[in-house]
C-alpha cells in the first residue's frame, strides 16, 4: 500500500512567506467614509455654483422660503375666498327665507288688519252713533207696523253709563197681544243689529179679552263718541 505525505513546510519557510506579504505594496485600507452633505457641497463647489454660507446663497434661500410662504398665502387666500363665497351664499339664501317669513308674517298680519277692520265696521253698527240710534229707531218702527208693538220712547236724551261704566241709551218698548204675537216682536228685536240688554220687563192683562199688555225696558249700548242732538 502506497501512502500519501503531506509536504512539511519548516518554520523557516513560514517566517520568509510572513515577511514577504508583510512587505507586499498592497495596501487594503478603506478610505475614510464622506458624509453626505459635504459630498453635495464638493458638487456645487467643482461647478462653481452655491457655496455654503455665501451671500448669493442666503439670498436664494430667503427667496425660496419666501415664495413658500407666498404660495400658502395664496392657498390659504383662495380656500377663505371660496368659504366666503359659500357663505354668502348662505347667508344669502338664509335671508331669502327670512324675507319670505317675512312676507307671510305681513300677509297674516295684513290679513288680520282687514278682519278687525270688518269686525270694527261690525262693532261699529253694534254700538251705533246718533245716525245708528235713527236707524235703530226706524227699525222698531217697521216691526210696529208688521207687529204689536204700541210705541216706544227713549227716556233719556243723552247717553249714560251703567254699572260696567259703558255708554247707552234707556229704550222703553210697549207691545200688546197674545203671549206669541208678543214673542214674535221680541224676536225681531233681538234680531236687530244692535246691542240690547233687558233690564226690567213687566207683563199684565190688557182690557181687550186675551190680550197681553207687555213693557220691556232695556238698554241700548252706543259708541263713546255718541252725543244725542
Amino acid at each position: 500500500m502506497l501512502k500519501t505525505q503531506t509536504p512539511q513546510v519548516s518554520n523557516k519557510s513560514k517566517v520568509n512567506q510572513a515577511t514577504t506579504l508583510k512587505g507586499s505594496p498592497i495596501d487594503v485600507t478603506k478610505p475614510p467614509k464622506r458624509e453626505a452633505e459635504e459630498e453635495v457641497i464638493e458638487v456645487f463647489d467643482e461647478a462653481g455654483g452655491i457655496k455654503k454660507g455665501s451671500f448669493l446663497g442666503n439670498l436664494l434661500i430667503r427667496a425660496a422660503i419666501l415664495a413658500f410662504i407666498n404660495l400658502v398665502g395664496v392657498a390659504g387666500i383662495i380656500y377663505f375666498d371660496r368659504s366666503i363665497a359659500k357663505k354668502a351664499i348662505e347667508v344669502k339664501n338664509l335671508r331669502s327665507e327670512q324675507i319670505g317669513l317675512s312676507n307671510q308674517n305681513s300677509e297674516v298680519i295684513r290679513n288680520s288688519i282687514e278682519q278687525y277692520q270688518k269686525k270694527g265696521e261690525v262693532l261699529a253698527q253694534v254700538f251705533p252713533n246718533d245716525a245708528g240710534l235713527v236707524d235703530f229707531a226706524n227699525e222698531l218702527d217697521r216691526i210696529r207696523k208688521e207687529g204689536k208693538i204700541v210705541g216706544f220712547t227713549f227716556v233719556a236724551e243723552e247717553a249714560v253709563k251703567d254699572k260696567t261704566g259703558s255708554l247707552g241709551i234707556p229704550v222703553l218698548i210697549e207691545i200688546k197681544g197674545t203671549w206669541a204675537e208678543i214673542d214674535t216682536d221680541l224676536r225681531k228685536i233681538q234680531a236687530l243689529p244692535f246691542l240690547l240688554r233687558a233690564i226690567q220687563v213687566e207683563a199684565g192683562p190688557a182690557l181687550e179679552e186675551g190680550q197681553i199688555d207687555f213693557t220691556f225696558g232695556g238698554f241700548l249700548y252706543v259708541g263713546k263718541d255718541f252725543r244725542k242732538n
